[in-house]
């Protein structure tokens, strides 16, 4: 964003822009702006999430309304990709986690299948497990090799270039604050995926009394 922020400034104090062109170079710099405030607090977040210096307020409540909301909220964004998205959960979804922080979980993982999906489909399903609740987002998108699953919840995992050639100036931190948020909770996240076969993300949380204290992804 700076790179792209500074090269407009240049241009706007040597008259390199031509005028009819300003507004859109000043609407470019706008969003850029906006996106390196994103950048930043999503790394705030993370080093938060990952040195466990937030509180998880764990409750019980129903998942599936988490996951109506993230489809209506995360719809214009799929429509742009031209994507559908499908919720496949019942009425009634138990789970146990802190509501904030497991809606920030499935909005990022649903963003990414976005990002990496185009003229798709996109399922947001959950299920009741022994001592646990289990949620799943599958796309049928691009997909990712064997060697890649093993970077994908590291942090700018995006500079790959392999991934970043879809890529629409994503944080690169989303998957990473995944990874962390569902260790936090005592979870387990796993994916599964094959190249032009899409990929499949799977988040677990256990139940009270049931958290898994070394998750492994």
């Amino acid at each position: 964003p700076l790179t792209t922020i500074n090269g407009i400034l240049e241009g706007l104090q040597y008259d390199a822009i031509p005028e009819d062109s300003k507004p859109k170079s000043i609407a470019l710099m706008q969003r850029e702006t906006k996106r390196l405030i994103r950048l930043v607090n999503e790394n705030l977040d993370y080093e938060k999430i990952r040195n466990n210096q937030i509180m998880l307020v764990k409750t019980n409540f129903n998942a599936t309304i988490i996951l109506h909301d993230l489809k209506s909220q995360l719809k214009q964004n799929a429509t742009k990709a031209n994507d559908e998205l499908v919720v496949e959960a019942p009425d009634q979804l138990p789970i146990y986690a802190d509501r904030d922080r497991f809606t920030q979980v499935m909005v990022n993982l649903v963003q990414n299948a976005i990002q990496f999906t185009h003229d798709g489909k996109i399922i947001i399903s959950g299920k009741r497990i022994e001592h646990g609740t289990q949620l799943s987002v599958k796309d049928n998108g691009i997909g990712m090799s064997k060697n890649q699953t093993k970077y994908i919840f590291e942090r700018f995992f995006k500079a790959d270039p392999s991934r970043a050639r879809m890529g629409t100036g994503e944080s690169g931190f989303g998957l990473a604050i995944v990874s962390s948020l569902i260790k936090q909770h005592g979870g387990k996240v796993e994916v599964f995926s094959a190249p032009g076969k899409g990929s499949t993300f799977t988040v677990t949380f256990y139940d009270k009394g049931y958290e898994q204290f070394v998750a492994k992804n």
